[in-house]
């Protein structure tokens, strides 16, 4: 998960150590994770992405492509929606802009309905926010429940 985590941008480079020190208190132990996890996270961003590329390489995991990953994060931000772990549509739509891969007539109508207010639009109308705000909930529980 931290893979696509990084792919998306959700990981920060200053990040990774502590993702490789997780790994390693998980029992995936390996060169390149202990000398990730020893890093401070100041260290310049390409060393620490080298590093993590090692430590992926070193579990037998395949780095995911941009589509794979951001088609996995607009799914998260629909379950973490649909879950409650999310208290708003705005919170989701943070997360859903710059997501440009979605496949599928749900994914496409999360992202879609997701993306389809401004929040200045509906700041000052209670009413067309709480309606945007359910059918961004709507089309999550859609795209939860197709598994």
């Amino acid at each position: 998960m931290a893979a696509f985590r990084r792919a998306v941008g959700w990981l920060m480079p200053e990040q990774l150590p502590m993702a490789a020190a997780e790994l390693l208190a998980e029992g995936q132990d390996s060169p390149a994770r202990r000398e990730l996890a020893g890093l401070s996270g100041r260290e310049p961003a390409a060393e620490m992405d080298g590093l993590w590329a090692g430590a992926l390489d070193g579990l037998g995991a395949e780095r995911p492509g941009q589509e794979a990953a951001e088609r996995w994060a607009l799914r998260e931000v629909a379950a973490r929606l649909h879950a409650g772990a999310l208290g708003s549509a705005r919170e989701a739509l943070a997360a859903v802009n710059g997501l440009d891969f979605a496949e599928g007539e749900r994914e496409l109508t999360f992202r879609r309905v997701a993306r389809g207010c401004c929040e200045d639009c509906v700041a000052e109308d209670g009413a067309a926010y709480d309606a945007w705000d359910a059918e961004v909930r709507a089309a999550a529980a859609a795209l939860v429940t197709e598994g």
